[in-house]
């Protein structure tokens, strides 16, 4: 099942121009295709260099799930493993799958295939996280407005950002590890953090500005006002430094400037809550909304930070 990017948003109306403009990324003819319907609430997008898809199904029995190459769904676990309500998954450099459980204010993390489970941290409110090659985990904890850093090695937990963005929310790191992006649901920016080599973060930056829709009441206004609200939620990356913002528009995607390169309209009316770059091929385009996941095939691979750190590729140059 294919679904077209909206007549509503022409993909040439979308397109602000730029060295990563969108028609470098889109692929002429390819729509939003269905990959899984009839889901509870979707979320937690992510996936292994083998081109297997995971995602968490948040009012499931089982929890997570996994969408083989050939597009088999399977339970990643038994009902009795508890990788129920995942709102964040990624992988780890040791393999195992690091998720955010924060009905039980926790993080943990899965041996594949066995299910083994390891708590590395209580008492936080988890959103999302992501985990670098050399074992810091980053994790955004919204209500606290805050993103607390987990030493893998060492087990220590510590906040390393409080109160500079309104709802931190998804976050990603820069091919190069050396910057991590964390998107602001309750506000305008996408913030960047300067990581260093003790996962300690300095040098926050609203680095990129997410559109936003006009109030309905104001549509008519010669002059309207937007909310303030981007409804900006997860993030990916793509091997060329561009970041994928899951946004109540849309995907914004970014260069590595913090330019926008243009919006990919959302496949439907639903919320979207997190994107994901990978699957077979590494150019598969994933989203999450609501009961349903879609895919959408681009001209860029995702990274996989838990294998290492990497230099941007550039975008060949075409006329």
């Amino acid at each position: 099942m294919a679904i077209g990017l909206a007549a509503a948003y022409p993909l040439a109306a979308q397109d602000l121009g730029g060295d990563l403009a969108l028609h470098k990324l889109l692929v002429e003819g390819e729509k939003w295709e269905l990959v899984v319907d009839g889901l509870g609430f979707a979320d937690a997008p992510c996936g292994d260099d083998k081109g297997n898809f995971y995602y968490s199904d948040m009012r499931s029995k089982e929890g997570l799930f996994m969408v083989a190459p050939n597009g088999k769904v399977s339970p990643l676990f038994p009902e009795s493993v508890g990788a129920q309500s995942i709102s964040g998954a990624k992988f780890g450099p040791d393999g195992r799958l690091y998720c955010c459980q924060g009905k039980k204010q926790r993080v943990i993390a899965f041996t594949l295939p066995d299910g083994k489970m390891e708590v590395l941290a209580e008492d936080v409110k988890p959103n999302d996280l992501i985990v670098s090659h050399d074992g810091y985990l980053f994790l955004t904890e919204t209500p606290k407005k805050q993103v607390t850093l987990i030493n893998l090695k060492t087990k220590q937990v510590s906040a390393v950002s409080v109160d500079v963005l309104n709802a931190p929310n998804g976050l990603t790191l820069s091919p190069g590890q050396d910057t991590l992006a964390v998107s602001d649901y309750r506000g305008l920016h996408v913030w960047t953090f300067r990581v260093g080599v003790d996962g300690a973060l300095d040098a926050p930056s609203n680095y990129m500005t997410m559109r936003t829709k006009i109030k309905p009441e104001e549509e008519r206004v010669p002059v309207p006002t937007i909310d303030t609200f981007s409804r900006g939620d997860g993030m990916t990356m793509d091997e060329n430094g561009r970041y994928y913002v899951a946004t109540a528009l849309g995907v914004q995607v970014f260069d590595p400037t913090g330019r926008e390169c243009g919006l990919i309209p959302k496949p439907n009316d639903s919320p979207m809550t997190s994107v994901f770059l990978g699957g077979p091929g590494g150019n598969n385009l994933y989203t999450t909304c609501k009961d349903k996941i879609f895919k959408l095939k681009v001209k860029a691979k995702g990274v996989t930070p838990w294998k290492g750190a990497t230099d941007v590729k550039p975008v060949p140059f075409k006329r």
